[in-house]
């Protein structure tokens, strides 16, 4: 190529950077905008506080991702107990998250339809490793996934406003710490419960 047309062409590339950069900017805006949709509904919505809604928002992702890490473990973790767990990871969340939807649908918000930027990007760590050292990182996630969840839920469990939406968090706070032993125990971590 010569000089004039190479600078033509890096011209050109350089023409097209702020496109590529407002293209990120806007996807960023839109999963920020539909984070933030349960909160929105939440003031439309007098019967449910923010802090409710943001509960059902944070379990309905945190539940999906659960889901799609656990499929993804039954097909490539090592050992057999740690698929075993990944197993009872989507037969548990699935049933709570159907249960979550359903009162997430009752009490007039949009429950979300996948996981959040964060957890998403636990997926995809997950995604690319294999054997042992899939085993590792899968356990390790859930336990930091499962201490959120323990936290998310007593938190809604104590302060919650709605009586439903509470004893929800109530209910399904022991099987949530239960499913954080089992991986702290699974991962050789030190129980934080």
């Amino acid at each position: 190529m010569t000089r004039p047309a190479t600078w033509g062409a890096r011209a050109a590339l350089l023409a097209l950077l702020p496109l590529a950069a407002c293209a990120r900017t806007e996807q960023v805006a839109d999963n920020t905008m539909a984070q933030g949709q349960a909160m929105v509904q939440a003031q439309t919505n007098p019967t449910l506080s923010t802090s409710d809604a943001y509960f059902i928002d944070q379990a309905a992702r945190s539940g999906l991702a659960e889901v799609q890490e656990g499929a993804l473990a039954e097909q490539r973790a090592a050992r057999a107990d740690v698929r075993s767990f990944a197993r009872s990871m989507v037969a548990d969340h699935g049933k709570v998250n159907d249960a979550l939807t359903a009162l997430a649908r009752q009490k007039q918000i949009a429950p979300p339809t996948t996981p959040n930027d964060a957890q998403q990007t636990m997926i995809g760590q997950l995604q690319g490793l294999t054997g042992a050292t899939f085993d590792r990182q899968y356990l390790d996630q859930q336990v930091t996934m499962h201490q959120s969840a323990v936290s998310l839920f007593r938190t809604e469990a104590a302060q919650g406003t709605d009586p439903q939406v509470k004893a929800f968090a109530a209910r399904l706070l022991p099987e949530l710490e239960h499913h954080l032993d089992m991986a702290e125990q699974l991962g050789g971590h030190t129980p934080t419960t």
